[in-house]
């Protein structure tokens, strides 16, 4: 039985009817990271916030945060919010060929020293290497938390919806998966767009899952291919690469994978095979967090008057749900509470990779999925059938999935064979929630 109060597609009508007759100062049509951040923080502040998407939650936010933007003081400040999802990585950047200017920074790795950082590394001597720090975001994740902050501020959230404006204070929603569409009549001040403000020119970039073929890497990985960069990112239980290139033909994936492997001793290589699954991702050039962030406070400046210190000062307190990690920040800190609280979920028998995936997914909030899995251990048993059933239960309830796309989007991974990251059978799946 679903909770009346939860974010679920069972009470979908339920939020559309409380919300009718209300007064919303703020009203987005779109529901992303700028919108959610506005959100959270304008209620935050007294006002009344509501977001309407007329599909699914708007994942635009890059993976990463380059070299050049991570020391920025937002960047730092959400990723102290959000740990568990804007984690730090470094990279080894490798260059076929020397530049004398690089070797004058202090991230430069003289070739006699290359083994320290990666024992597996197997490049020329006339290749330059340094080292890069930057972060990976969980960006889908990281929407979620925003959601689910907002909505715990008493901002009204739902996807799948149509706003239709007069022009006057009054607009109509409509729940896009009723048949008939029925409308409910809200009040609004503000009707607000995010997109007038950005730029609307996009980049397609391939994304590329790989199999690890257990080869474990102390650092990710830059290099070059056709003169665009390459990154090579670890995770979990695979590796990531993204190319900033929008050739997608199997011969530009096999040349990637080539001079992927030549980076490496002769023992380890890379081929078709080990390819999970690949993606053309098409996103702005705005959907860098740099970007997303200095757009958002414009918008706070704008609407909520706030000064650029107010708006830092506001990052720095944002009330989030799934961050109570008793103040510990660092990787390793969180690392060490992973660890701790796998130990106390394991008798669960789940995998120790996959509770790493829930954890760096849920953060905190995995305390009540390990709690969920200790009460159902009788009914389902032991093993990753239970947690599949946990994890479905919590993103049914807690983040609004209407299909099988949402459920997936959730996790952010579609392919079925991704067993650690406990993606439950589609048929299962469809014949329990959405008949």
């Amino acid at each position: 039985m679903v909770n009346s109060t939860a974010f679920s597609i069972e009470n979908r009508q339920k939020i559309l009817e409380e919300a009718t007759g209300n007064e919303y100062d703020f009203v987005f049509t779109k529901c992303g990271f700028k919108e959610a951040l506005f959100s959270l923080i304008a209620s935050g502040l007294g006002f009344k916030c509501a977001m309407f998407c007329e599909k699914d939650f708007d994942i635009e936010l890059h993976t990463v945060v380059n070299t050049k933007d991570a020391s920025k003081k937002t960047i730092q400040i959400l990723r102290n919010r959000f740990p568990h999802l804007i984690l730090p990585d470094e990279y080894l950047h490798v260059r076929k060929s020397k530049n004398r200017l690089s070797e004058l920074f202090s991230s430069s790795i003289k070739y006699k020293d290359l083994y320290r950082y990666e024992s597996n590394i197997q490049v020329s001597s006339e290749s330059s290497v340094s080292i890069d720090k930057e972060f990976k975001i969980n960006s889908n994740r990281l929407l979620m938390s925003f959601i689910k902050s907002a909505l715990n501020n008493g901002v009204t959230i739902l996807n799948y919806s149509s706003v239709v404006s007069d022009n006057s204070n009054e607009i109509i929603v409509s729940d896009l998966l009723k048949p008939d569409k029925s409308g409910y009549a809200l009040q609004c001040k503000q009707l607000l767009n995010f997109d007038n403000a950005e730029q609307n020119d996009n980049k397609e970039e391939l994304y590329i899952r790989l199999n690890r073929k257990h080869l474990y890497l102390k650092r990710s990985f830059k290099f070059y291919v056709d003169n665009e960069l390459v990154r090579l990112i670890r995770y979990q239980d695979y590796f990531l690469l993204i190319c900033e290139h929008s050739n997608q033909t199997t011969n530009f994936i096999e040349t990637v994978l080539k001079e992927l492997s030549s980076l490496f001793k002769e023992d380890i290589s890379f081929n078709l095979d080990d390819i999970i699954s690949t993606d053309l991702i098409s996103m702005r050039n705005s959907s860098n967090l740099k970007d997303q962030l200095l757009l958002t406070e414009q918008f706070v400046k704008q609407f909520l008057n706030l000064s650029s210190s107010d708006f830092t000062d506001r990052l720095h307190r944002l009330p989030i749900v799934d961050s109570n990690f008793e103040g510990r920040k660092e990787i390793q800190e969180l690392i060490e509470f992973a660890d701790f609280k796998f130990d106390e979920a394991k008798q669960t028998g789940i995998h120790p990779i996959s509770f790493k995936n829930v954890f760096y997914r849920f953060g905190s909030e995995t305390e009540i999925l390990t709690e969920l899995a200790y009460e159902w251990r009788a009914k389902y048993g032991p093993g990753e059938k239970l947690w599949q059933n946990v994890q479905l239960w919590y993103l049914y309830n807690n983040e609004m999935i209407c299909n099988m796309n949402d459920y997936y989007a959730r996790i952010h991974s579609r392919n079925s064979d991704y067993k650690l990251d406990l993606l439950i059978d589609e048929e299962v799946m469809n014949s329990c929630l959405f008949v």
